[in-house]
């Protein structure tokens, strides 16, 4: 009786470290540090920073085309003089300033 006990044991050892080391592999490839939970992780976090990229790009190109219109050779001075006006909300003294009234929506 124990010699059949060990036979069965013996019979069950490969099948068992077998089942063991395919659980092992199996959970590090869906939760490990490369499975595929990380690789969603990592693909959510490389979008974001595509978008992120792109957005400091935009901005990038519009501050090169401001800079690259301020140079000597492409700016005009009227121009010039008519943006500093509104930005800084001045007039000429030479200027005729007519104030008018403000329009009425009708509700």
């Amino acid at each position: 009786m124990l010699r059949a006990m060990k036979y069965r044991l013996r019979g069950l050892v490969g099948p068992a470290l077998f089942l063991a080391l395919t659980y092992y592999f199996g959970w590090n490839a869906v939760h490990g540090k490369s499975g595929l939970e990380a690789q969603a992780a990592q693909r959510t976090e490389l979008h974001a920073a595509q978008i992120q990229a792109d957005t400091v790009h935009k901005t990038m190109l519009m501050w090169q085309t401001k800079v690259a219109s301020l140079s000597g050779q492409s700016i005009q001075p009227d121009m010039l003089d008519e943006e500093a006006r509104d930005v800084l909300n001045l007039a000429n003294p030479n200027d005729l300033v007519i104030d008018l009234p403000a329009q009425k929506t009708s509700d």
